[in-house]
């Protein structure tokens, strides 16, 4: 069993160590080892972690979608999904004001996710994503 770090599993997955500990509180069936303040992967968590990445940044699932597809279809499914064994799945994940996260590029998500944790920064992002949709409506007028 190979256990790796906090910053491998981030290269690996293309994502922020910080982005990974924010998945690790909306994701309590992420369970990595902690030792000293260190966080440890196990396989088994990797795939995991593939499988929420695939969801949130590729299918554009919302952070409560994938915690749906987690709870209704189980860790299984979501490891699956990680190895690519689960294609795309069909959901209408998408906000009140028919924004989907998929029109989102990664680091607009990340920007999104690091913000959540401030109300007032997570308040003033959600006004210049909405502002910016708005500004492609007009355009296709």
């Amino acid at each position: 069993m190979t256990i790796r770090g906090i910053a491998a599993v981030a290269e690996e997955l293309d994502v922020q160590q910080y982005v990974l500990r924010f998945w690790g509180v909306q994701f309590p069936e992420m369970r990595p080892i902690r030792r000293s303040r260190h966080r440890y992967y196990r396989p088994e968590d990797v795939e995991l972690l593939r499988g929420v990445r695939e969801l949130l940044h590729v299918q554009g699932f919302t952070i409560a979608g994938a915690q749906a597809v987690l709870r209704t279809r189980g860790i299984n499914f979501v490891r699956a999904i990680g190895r690519g064994q689960v294609g795309a799945l069909d959901h209408v994940d998408m906000p009140g004001d028919g924004i989907a996260l998929a029109d989102l590029s990664p680091e607009q998500r990340d920007a999104l996710m690091s913000a959540l944790a401030d109300s007032a920064a997570c308040r003033a992002l959600a006004d210049r994503c909405l502002a910016q949709a708005k500004g492609r409506e007009a355009h296709h007028d």
